[in-house]
């Protein structure tokens, strides 16, 4: 009997190839971005409307770092804008997550489609951690008991992936014009994006430099690249400039915050750092005769070469970067730490088949100890917050957009249901609590009920902004919110007020007033001022920038929100 496979082509290895596997994946992210998915909304939520404030400044015609003040580089909320221009009606956490890869995505398809005519495996075991943690929005630490999607931490996840791609590219790519082309551009978006991750890059590729990975000839290549695009951004409004003035203004603003961060860091990602020591002292040990011979080889023959044979060791590897990976999280709070580590432990898994079986096995255990941490909490949050959603309950909103697409426990929101009106019968206790330093618990803005709360009480201050402009035939063309973030403009589809910082938190982003900025406030038509509950941080807003609010007319939105009208619009009602 004939062979019935007899004439049948075989699939061509395109389909099955990493490429494909990351195509398939945006596709799918794609489909995901243009449905209404309700995810369970977590602590610190908030930090996701910072990206829709960006984003409408954008529209606006704003620009970051010259007409408005961010925690952050431009390149996450431009990246933000686009794709929420492509998928308007998509989930915040979700677009804003996603969002990296319109960046991050395109270098990593260069490193793989290299590594895949070398080795299909080692192409694969790069990619398939990349997307994991690029997919999921969690973060290793949690704040909270019940799983919810992560608004703190974007940015610094984001970091933290362009990292992962910096270091794949600096292990596996061959030494050439390419290497050095991937590695500019994959340093100059973590510029645009966090100060510290570009530092912490800087670290990893000055080694790599130093080891013999880049010539100095792709060297200067990468630096030309970096310096040609950077002149291009300055002529918009000097927008670099404007950028690093204000790292220099956040740097004077927390620098007493540095040492006690590296011990929050060291407590938090002990297993990590722990696991990672113990696997460098054990190579270094191994290697120590190895090691011995080539420094006297540099000792009697002085070269760059056998210098750079000298420093490329894999304890130093990994030594370079946890320490560029400690240092980024001294200025983090919510991240994936450490994943950028995996591509130098990915290397040492393939160098230490020819090692004997008891070193090998002892290597492949510090490894696992050092990897799998990392990666079981972050798809460990991120599955069971895809378990449980579809048990939670809808927010119940209706004039908030695609803000309201966050859900909670049943429980949760019936709190959420009782807060409006417990606020506003206790408002003398709250005021009490904030000025006295104090929170109306300790960790409040991690609690879902009050991020809850915050965008249900949004929902109703939009309303009654409606109900106000209509009952006095006005529309208020910008607005400005006396608190942590403000996404009524983008609400609203209405200007936001230039120059102050977007995401203001008096304790770390927000100073002294200036005479720009009081000038943008006087002339912003609407103020938004929230008192359920007060808070320190509300209050400190208030001495910023009360003094430019002044005269301002008191229009009582309902019991939790009080809009500071400029002078000279006319109302009929108080």
């Amino acid at each position: 009997m004939s062979d019935i496979s007899t004439g049948m082509t075989k699939p061509p290895r395109v389909l099955f190839s990493p490429l494909a596997l990351l195509l398939v994946v945006l596709v799918l992210l794609a489909i995901l971005l243009s449905l209404r998915l309700v995810v369970p909304i977590g602590p610190m939520y908030w930090d996701t409307y910072i990206y829709l404030d960006a984003a409408q400044r954008i529209k606006m015609g704003q620009i970051p770092a010259v007409d408005f003040l961010a925690p952050v580089g431009a390149l996450d909320y431009y990246q933000f804008y686009w794709l929420q221009w492509l998928f308007p009606n998509g989930q915040p956490t979700l677009l804003a997550q996603w969002s990296a890869l319109i960046v991050a995505a395109p270098l990593m398809a260069v490193i793989v489609l290299d590594l895949d005519k070398r080795s299909r495996n080692l192409a694969f075991a790069v990619l398939v951690p990349f997307l994991v943690f690029a997919i999921c929005p969690t973060n290793t630490q949690s704040f909270h008991s019940y799983p919810g999607s992560n608004g703190v931490g974007i940015y610094n996840r984001h970091t933290s992936l362009l990292l992962y791609v910096l270091t794949s590219a600096l292990i596996f790519l061959p030494n050439a014009r390419k290497l050095a082309v991937i590695a500019a551009l994959s340093m100059l978006a973590l510029f645009l994006t966090k100060i510290t991750g570009f530092l912490a890059g800087g670290l990893i590729g000055l080694f790599a430099i130093f080891t013999g990975r880049l010539k100095w000839r792709h060297v200067l290549l990468a630096i030309t690249v970096v310096l040609a695009v950077l002149a291009v951004l300055e002529l918009n409004h000097r927008m670099v400039s404007g950028y690093l003035s204000s790292i220099i203004t956040l740097v004077g603003m927390n620098q007493d915050m540095l040492l006690p961060r590296f011990l929050t860091v060291f407590s938090t990602k002990l297993d990590v750092i722990l696991a990672s020591a113990v696997l460098a002292v054990f190579l270094f040990w191994t290697n120590r005769n190895s090691l011995a011979a080539l420094i006297r080889k540099l000792a009697s023959q002085p070269s760059s070469k056998a210098a750079a044979a000298v420093l490329d060791q894999d304890f130093l590897w990994i030594g370079v970067v946890m320490v560029a990976g400690i240092f980024l999280e001294t200025q983090n709070t919510g991240s994936q730490e450490f994943i950028f580590l995996w591509p130098v432990l990915l290397a040492l898994i393939v160098k230490s088949t020819a090692l004997p079986e008891r070193q090998r096995l002892t290597i492949y255990a510090l490894v696992a100890f050092t990897a799998i941490p990392t990666v079981t909490k972050v798809t460990h949050e991120s599955l069971r917050m895809a378990a449980v959603a579809p048990t939670y309950t809808a927010a119940p909103v209706t004039d908030v957009k695609s803000m309201g697409l966050v859900s909670t426990h049943r429980d949760i929101m019936e709190r959420v249901d009782l807060l409006q009106a417990h606020y506003a019968r206790n408002a003398l206790t709250y005021q009490e609590l904030a000025e006295q330093g104090q929170l109306p618990s300790w960790q409040l803005y991690s609690e879902l009920d009050y991020q809850m709360f915050w965008l249900v009480s949004a929902d109703r201050a939009v309303k009654a902004i409606k109900q106000f402009e209509a009952a006095n035939g006005i529309r208020l063309n910008s607005l400005m919110t006396l608190d942590f973030t403000n996404p009524f403009p983008w609400i609203l589809d209405r200007d936001a007020t230039r120059y102050i910082q977007i995401g203001a938190d008096p304790f770390r982003t927000v100073g002294d007033l200036t005479a720009q900025e009081e000038e943008a406030v006087r002339a912003t038509d609407g103020v938004l001022r929230p008192s359920c509950p007060v808070t320190t941080a509300r209050l400190k807003l208030w001495k910023v920038y009360g003094k430019a609010l002044d005269d301002r007319t008191v229009v009582k939105l309902n019991e939790c929100w009080n809009l500071l009208l400029r002078p000279g619009i006319a109302v009929l009602r108080k």
